[in-house]
Formats: C-alpha cells, sequence, structure tokens
C-alpha cells in the first residue's frame, strides 16, 4: 500500500513539474544544464508545495504557481515603483506570511528591507 501512495505522489510531482513548472520541453543540449533545469524545476516545486501548505492547503499547486506568475513590478521613475497586481492569494501569503505582495507603490530602499526581511524569516 505504501508503494502505491509513493508512486501516485511521485506521479503528482510529474505532472505538476511538467505542466505547471513548464519542465518540458528544454531546449538544451549540454548535460549539466539540463540537470540543473530539472533541479530549478524540483526546488520550485517543493517551495510552492511549503506554500501550498503553509497556506492551508486553500489553495491548489496551480493556482499558487498562477497567482505568482502574475505578480509584477513596475518602475516608474529613478527610485519608485508599483506592484500593479493582487489577487486572494497574495493577500493570504501577506497575512500568513508577512510578505506583502499587494498593489502599492515602494522605493528601492524598502523593497530591499523587504526581501532582506524574508531572508531572516
Amino acid at each position: 500500500m505504501a508503494s502505491r501512495r509513493y508512486n501516485l505522489w511521485a506521479e503528482f510531482r510529474f505532472k505538476v513539474t511538467k505542466s505547471d513548472l513548464e519542465s518540458r520541453p528544454v531546449y538544451l543540449s549540454r548535460e549539466d544544464r539540463i540537470q540543473a533545469h530539472f533541479l530549478i524545476c524540483f526546488v520550485a516545486l517543493v517551495i510552492v508545495r511549503i506554500l501550498e501548505r503553509c497556506l492551508g492547503g486553500s489553495y491548489s499547486v496551480s493556482k499558487i504557481i498562477e497567482s505568482l506568475c502574475s505578480v509584477s513590478c513596475s518602475r516608474l521613475e529613478e527610485n519608485w515603483y508599483v506592484f500593479d497586481y493582487a489577487d486572494e492569494i497574495t493577500e493570504a501569503i501577506r497575512e500568513r506570511l508577512g510578505i506583502d505582495l499587494s498593489r502599492r507603490y515602494l522605493r528601492l530602499g524598502e523593497i530591499r528591507k523587504i526581501l532582506g526581511a524574508t531572508k531572516k524569516g
């Protein structure tokens, strides 16, 4: 029974990695670069699964990836940026993890502070 459960989990990971994280097709020819590509995809999968758990399983991996891919930041002028996307998932991330991805204007120094705080946490 445990072996069957493992096989289902492995199939799920492969499906998510292939479709949601767009691990395929691979347009690389060197073996080391192909391995690096898949390593990055699997690390991304681990991170998004941790995020899914942190959000209490309320959102699917696909929805979390879609939401985070939609987050963008535009440069307004030399030192000012605007985060011009927010949704239910980014709000849940803000509430649960204290990472604010909401729409607002920030100076470059403020952005660096936020990134520094997430690295310490």
